[in-house]
């Protein structure tokens, strides 16, 4: 009887050591692994500023596709775009230049690099 009962407890504590060591790991992977809830969090930051980004862009297309759309059609559109991009004037206009002090946002000032960058 004595070996069936230390029998029994190897057994019993075999188990209790095999739990407590996957318990042991198990917690170590959620907390400090690369699959963690630490590393969950930066992924979810950082889908949240990709979601922004993706929103400027689609703003920026409409809003380039809407240019498009005007260049395409409106000739008073595309009058105004040539006088304010390439400085041009009509017959007996005189056209002043000003040096820039602060940067002015406009889609005529732009180059085709920073809209890409923005």
């Amino acid at each position: 009887m004595k070996k069936t009962v230390s029998l029994s407890f190897f057994w019993k504590t075999l188990f209790l050591s095999f739990a407590l060591l996957l318990n042991v790991t198990l917690g170590y992977r959620l907390l400090f692994s690369e699959q963690s809830i630490f590393s969950w969090q930066g992924v979810q930051e950082h889908y949240a500023g990709m979601q922004q980004e993706l929103k400027a862009i689609q703003q920026k297309l409409a809003f380039l596709s809407e240019e498009i759309r005007l260049l395409q059609s409106d000739s008073g559109y595309i009058e105004r775009a040539v006088r304010e991009r390439l400085n041009f004037v009509r017959e007996n206009e005189i056209l002043y230049v000003f040096e820039k002090k602060q940067s002015v946002h406009s889609i005529w000032t732009e180059t085709e690099d920073d809209l890409l960058s923005e």
